[in-house]
Parts: structure tokens; sequence; C-alpha cells
């Protein structure tokens, strides 16, 4: 079991992330956690105060970002968590901040491997030690080839590694304390969250990771001229060290000022749209936080995607069932609704008349609008709201994909007042469902369900004949399963110790009786010393029993 105190460096982190949740205002769920006598911490009467005038979400947002790094990560996380957190933090979230005060090069060098340094020595010709850009996990220099070519150097930050393992430790122990002391947080399954917290670090700290997922969003996008990827120079590359190519644009936030033309902004704000619904309902491969600040707008209105770290991944099918999903809510249907959620593995088998109330009252809300009132970051918060209320589980990929259109939709707002998502997503949606009912797709569907039902025709006779040679041979056995039986079982068990019980006191009573009859062993004002005992056990042992018996029936 975890313990920080056999490692000091474990306990004074442990300690700190506890200060600094009680400044917030947190405090009560720390005495919950009984972690004040754990860190052998004084509780302050006056915790939170530097916060107390502010909302619960933001002193939440503060904190993770006070926390690092690892925080910052699992804030991102959470943001997509409707169905764990209340409405009001899960919205604040979205506002995380990852930036962070630069690290100066000669801290940075010392976290490079020795080939890294000979990657940086023979690699370029030029190199700024000043970042260009600063994260919690890594930072951005400028520098130059040998072979002439600008490039773009990301670099892990040094000790990040060692920082985000002991802050995982410490989030283990801390999720397994809230699942057994938090009554209200036991439905949640902490270790998912954690686990998913992990990969995703691992992922971002492994940058060749992110430069295979440039790679693909770059193929998947080789036949739209509107959208350019950064090559990645793989030479010059390692996990800890991404090299790629330098992009010479301006920040999309730069758009959003009233000096901008109005048609270049409607036109960055439509193109934006249709890049990130491609890359949702063509691919199934999509950027989870397409910020204003991870995108550059390049000469003649290019769009180049910079940050290729978190991203979401739907398969075939999960993208059919979100076709019948938005189908069903285009045309009010519940229950074809409820019947994809259940495929989609969000909902329990069982009806809930309330929630479908619930989802019904929603639709009526929106259907009918024009397409202009439709506000689509209110429309998610409506949705969160409802997947909090009635504790709905939702796949993570599911909620990146919901987060993604909610960014994007926010950036083309600030982009066109008059931006319409919907009016976006509708073609989409339209030619997705042409798609899969299409003659091609239904043949392919046909084909492979022949295939199927071929394969299971030839290889029948053969699992058929082994069946029975295992049970001519004697090998054959059934494993039977019991649920529910064990209260049964218990009282059986109870009765077979009484009966036992009962048939051993007999045996006493008739062995004291001979042993007295006999006048056997010594005695004791003219009574036999080993009989009266044995009558005496007997005695007790038979009241008990029959006391044990008028209880049970009682119950």
């Amino acid at each position: 079991m975890f313990s920080p105190y056999k490692n000091y460096r474990y306990l004074r982190r442990y300690q700190q992330i506890i200060t600094t949740v009680v400044r917030h205002g947190f405090g009560e769920l720390v005495g919950r956690l009984n972690l004040f006598a754990l860190l052998k911490l004084k509780r302050n009467n006056g915790e939170g105060q530097e916060s107390k005038a502010m909302s619960r979400a933001v002193r939440f947002r503060l904190m993770l970002e006070q926390l690092g790094p690892t925080f910052i990560k699992l804030g991102q996380i959470l943001s997509t968590r409707p169905d764990l957190l209340p409405g009001d933090i899960v919205v604040e979230l979205a506002n995380l901040q990852d930036g962070v005060t630069a690290t100066g090069w000669e801290e940075m060098q010392k976290g490079l491997s020795r080939d890294d340094r000979e990657i940086l020595e023979e690699s370029f010709g030029e190199f700024d030690t000043e970042p260009i850009a600063s994260a919690s996990i890594a930072q951005v220099y400028r520098a130059r080839l040998r072979s002439g070519e600008d490039v773009a150097v990301k670099i892990i930050r040094a000790g990040t590694e060692k920082v985000f393992r002991d802050d995982m430790i410490i989030l283990e122990h801390l999720a397994g304390l809230v699942q057994t002391h938090v009554a209200e947080a036991r439905q949640w399954n902490t270790k998912a969250i954690v686990s998913q917290l992990r990969n995703s670090i691992d992922h971002e700290l492994d940058l060749q990771h992110e430069g295979r997922n440039a790679d693909i969003f770059r193929g998947n996008f080789a036949d739209d001229p509107t959208v350019y990827v950064p090559k990645i120079y793989w030479e010059h590359s390692s996990r800890y060290l991404l090299v790629m190519e330098f992009i010479d644009g301006r920040p999309m936030g730069e758009f959003f000022a009233d000096g901008v033309e109005p048609e270049v902004r409607k036109e960055l704000a439509s193109n934006g749209a249709r890049i990130v619904l491609r890359q949702v309902f063509e691919h199934g491969f999509f950027q989870a936080d397409p910020h204003p600040g991870n995108v550059f707008v390049m000469d003649g209105g290019v769009i180049c995607f910079l940050d290729f770290g978190m991203f979401g991944r739907l398969d075939q099918k999960s993208l059919e069932i979100l076709g019948r999903v938005l189908y069903a809510v285009s045309k009010r249907d519940i229950d074809r609704l409820f019947r994809a959620a259940r495929d989609l593995g969000v909902l329990p088998p069982e009806d809930n008349p309330e929630l479908k109330l619930a989802v019904l009252d929603l639709l009526e809300q929106y259907h009918g609008l024009p397409l202009k009132q439709i506000d689509m970051r209110q429309l998610f918060r409506d949705i969160i709201q409802l997947v909090s209320r009635f504790h709905i589980g939702i796949r993570h990929d599911f909620l990146f994909l919901i987060k993604a259109i909610g960014t994007i939709e926010s950036t083309g707002r600030k982009l066109d007042p008059d931006f319409d998502m919907v009016s976006h997503i509708g073609p989409f949606v339209s030619k997705m469902l042409t798609k899969r009912f299409s003659p091609k797709v239904i043949l392919e569907d046909s084909q492979r369900f022949a295939e199927d039902v071929s394969l299971l025709a030839r290889e029948t006779p053969e699992h058929f004949r082994e069946i029975l040679r295992q049970i001519r041979l004697g090998q054959a056995k059934l494993e039977f399963h019991h649920k529910g039986l064990e209260r049964p079982m218990a009282d059986l068990n109870r009765m077979s110790d009484k009966m036992i019980l009962g048939i051993i006191v007999g045996a006493l009573i008739i062995a004291s009786s001979l042993m007295a009859h006999g006048d056997i062993g010594p005695s004791f004002l003219g009574f036999p010393v080993i009989g009266s005992i044995s009558f005496l056990i007997a005695g007790v042992t038979g009241l008990w029993i029959i006391f044990d018996i008028l209880r049970s029936k009682k119950k």
C-alpha cells in the first residue's frame, strides 16, 4: 500500500497538494478523506479566505492551474466528463490555462539525453535558445537545419516526467480514498479516470506519438488545399524532441479583431467548421481541442493546425450510431434516440420515464427554432446539466467530440456573429445517412453477412464433432455459476451447524447418563464430577440452540 512516509519527496508533494486544495476552499473534502491526520497537517479555520469571493467553479479551476501540469491535464479530462462533475465546474474547466513561465535553456539541457544533445549539435546550423512558446509539458524553439530549412523544435521540459510520475502515484492514492470515503463518488470509476489521465500524459510525453498524429492528419487532408499540416523531420526527432516545419502565419485569435474584413472572417469560420466536421464525420480522427491558439492562418486563408497531442477517434460503427442519434433528434423520435444511445453503451437497458420526459423537453426547446437562433454552447450546457442530473455515462470519445464541436462553434461566433454551426453539421449528417443506405454499402454489408454465414456453416460441423469427442473421452465438463444464492446457502449452513451441534448435545447427554449410572470417575457430594460437567455443558448448549431457533423465527 502506498505510504507518503516511505519517500520524503512524495510526502512533501502530497502536503503541497493538500495545502493548495485547502487554500482554495475545499478543506471539507480533505477532512472527509482523513488526510489532515495522515499527513500530520493542522487544520486552519481560515481556510479558503483568499478566494471566498470567487465561485466554486472558478476556485476549482485556479486550484488545478496552481497545482501544475498533471492537474491541468486532469482538469482537461474532467472538462469532458459532465457525468461526474456539476455543470458549472465542467463549463469553467474549459478556461484552463496551460501557459507557464519559460524555463532557461541551461535547465532545459539538463533534461536531455546524450543522444538528444548530439541531435542538437549535429542537426542545426542556428538555434535560438529563447523559446517562442512555453507550456507545462514542453517548450518550442526556432532553429534552422544545416540543410537550410527553418524549423520549430519542441522539447519536453526538464524534470517533467518525474513530476508526472510522482503526481500520478499520489492521484492513484487519492482516487482510492475518494472511492472509499465519499459516498456520492462511489458510482464513479475513479481508477478508470486516473488510467485515462495516465494514458493521456504518456502520449503527450512521447513527442513521436504527436508526430505520428500529424502525419495521419496530413494524409487525411492531402486533397484539401485549405488545410496545411507542418512537415515532421523524423531524422532529427526523438521521444523528447520533435522537429517540425516552421510556420510563418498569424494566430487565429488575431482575426477576431473588428479591423479584419468581414468576408475574410466569414470564410475562416466556414472553412474551420468544415475542416473539423470532416475530421469527425469522414475520418473519425479529430483534434480534441481545436483551440484558436493551436491554429495559424497562412497566406490565402489556408488554415494550419499546430498541436497534435490530443486526438479523439471514432470507429465506423460509432459513426453510424452517431448518425442514428442525430437523425432521431431531427425527427424528435425518443424511442429511436434511446435505442441508439443504448447501442453506444451510455444508457442502462431498463427504461427511465423521467429521463425520457427530460430529453423530450430539451428537444422541444430547440425544435423549430431558426438555425441562427440555436446557440451550440448553450445547447451543450443543457446536455451537460441533463447528463449530470441523471448520472448518464458517456464514452470519452463522444465527450471529446462534444468539446471539439463546442470549441469550433465558439471560435466561429467570434469570427462571424451570424455563424451557424447547425447548418454546417446538417450536410455531413445527411451525407453520412445517405452513404449508410446506399446500394454499395448495403451490398458490402450483404457480402460480409454472407461470408459470416458461410464461415459459420463450414466451422459448425467441426466444432460439433469436437464437442462429441470430448464427451466420449470424458473431457467435457459443465460449469455453473450461481447468483443470488448467497443468503439461502448461508441459512443452509447455519441449519447444518445447528443439526450437528444438536447431535453432539444428544451424544453428551447419553454419555453423561451412562457415566453417572456406572459411577465412573471421581464424585463430589455423591455426584459424579465428569458426568455432571457433561450434563451442564449439554444443557447450556441445548438452551442456546433453542434460543437461537426462536430468535431466527422472529426475523
